[in-house]
């Protein structure tokens, strides 16, 4: 898959409306490294890359934790719904409702 409308104006312009809509990051409220998602993937979904209401703010940090700790993968397909599941599961990590070594990353972040 080539990657090479990330190069494009269309997706500077995405990144800047869906960072500008959110203004911070929609997980842990942080300005910094501010970073565009796409909920559905833009190499999976073409037709999605570039809606705005595709798009969610994240840090650097929490879109790491989105790829690299729920999806085990930035080149992973991912959807909408799996970002709402991992929003439910930050939600029950802030109640401390699951308890488990291996997100314990996650739940100090989030303490």
């Amino acid at each position: 898959m080539s990657q090479s409308w990330r190069r494009t104006r269309d997706y500077r312009v995405w990144r800047i409306k869906v960072i500008r809509r959110d203004k911070v990051c929609q997980i842990c409220g942080s300005l910094k490294g501010r970073q565009a998602h796409h909920m559905n993937s833009a190499s999976y979904f073409p037709d999605d890359r570039f809606d705005v209401e595709n798009g969610i703010c994240l840090c650097g940090s929490c879109h790491s934790m989105f790829h690299n700790s729920y999806k085990r993968s930035y080149r992973q397909k991912c959807t909408k719904a799996d970002f709402a599941n991992f929003l439910e599961l930050l939600d029950k990590l802030k109640d401390k409702t699951i308890q488990n070594d291996k997100i314990s990353e996650w739940r100090t972040k989030l303490s």
